[in-house]
């Protein structure tokens, strides 16, 4: 119809493939491109540094080779944003970051910033988090966090 300005779609599904190697983390942040405009500018920082974790995680300890491929899925809709990292590395059992560390933070990080997040191992070890996209979902009942799938 001539004068309608056409809303962007509600639910959208993005999957892109990296090398396992430290360039994915930079490159990883830009599957987020174009997400700005949907999500509010904290609710955007908090699913960048999320996503920039766990694909450090995934890079540094997956046990991945250099040449592995990591799978990165972005899904959006009205009410959520989910963020998938998918290796095909070993996995690992992060210790419990404790006051001092440098280092080790990173799924804590997630945990504090996301209303979710988890890990499925099988068939290949894949880390979520979700993050509430609207004010209303903001407020509602968070799941339990880091619910784990072994």
């Amino acid at each position: 119809m001539p004068g309608r300005t056409q809303t962007p779609p509600l639910d959208e599904n993005r999957t892109f493939t990296f090398r396992s190697r430290p360039e994915a983390v930079s490159a990883a942040r830009r599957a987020l491109d174009g997400l700005e405009d949907r999500l509010d500018a904290p609710t955007f920082y908090d699913a960048s540094l999320c996503l920039s974790e766990l694909v450090t995680n995934a890079v540094l300890h997956s046990g991945a080779g250099s040449e592995d491929e990591l799978e990165l899925r972005v899904t959006i809709d009205h009410d959520n944003l989910r963020v998938t990292v998918i290796d095909h590395g070993s996995g690992f059992d992060p210790p419990k970051p404790v006051s001092g560390d440098e280092s080790g933070w990173g799924l804590y990080i997630v945990d504090r910033l996301s209303n979710a997040w988890g890990v499925e191992r099988e068939p290949h070890t894949a880390v979520w988090f979700e993050i509430r996209t609207s004010v209303e979902a903001q407020h509602e009942t968070a799941p339990a966090r880091s619910s784990t799938t072994a």
